[in-house]
């Protein structure tokens, strides 16, 4: 005669062969899920951003309608003054505003046009400004990133101390960390 289980809707069913393997994988998956590592956030002021865009802004709408009242030549000159403004902003909203680290190490910096993700094992050097505010730069291994920085702010401070961390090879010019 064979055995036969019994449950009732207050007790769970006894795990089957294999089941209680998998149960306790999941719990754990679960687990680990439910502990996030910690995420340090720095975000540029708005009115430092918001300046250099609006100053960006006034020189483009100033020396448009310095050439536009001259009146343009011909059509090269206006491709080439174009490309010029063009290439300009392009570069300009690529400057990262925000900055993301996660306690191991992986870094996301976000500007207008674009998100870039990478370890900081993969920096190189980090520059920053010779003022008490710019851009901070990050020596990557094929591009350099920018980001709108206040050197002596907290929350970039510890970002900039897990990255050491993280990577103890690393290069800062013009950066002091407080401890």
């Amino acid at each position: 005669m064979g055995v036969t289980r019994v449950s009732s809707p207050l007790t769970p069913p006894s795990p089957t062969r294999g089941e209680g393997n998998l149960r306790i994988v999941l719990s754990a998956m679960i687990q680990k899920s439910l502990d996030p590592t910690k995420t340090f956030v720095y975000r540029a002021p708005l009115s430092y951003a918001g300046f250099f865009y609006l100053i960006l802004l006034a020189w483009t709408v100033f020396c448009v309608s310095i050439m536009g009242a001259k009146g343009w030549i011909n059509w090269v000159q206006l491709f080439m003054v174009a490309f010029i403004f063009v290439m300009t902003w392009y570069f300009s909203l690529g400057i990262s505003y925000k900055v993301e680290i996660k306690d191991e190490g992986e870094l996301e910096l976000t500007s207008f046009r674009r998100v870039i993700r990478i370890h900081s094992t993969k920096i190189a050097i980090v520059e920053g400004p010779y003022l008490p505010l710019g851009f901070i730069r990050f020596r990557l291994e094929r591009e350099k990133a920018y980001l709108f920085g206040v050197p002596r702010n907290r929350d970039l401070q510890q970002i900039l101390s897990i990255i050491l961390k993280t990577n103890p090879d690393i290069k800062f010019k013009n950066l002091h960390l407080n401890p």
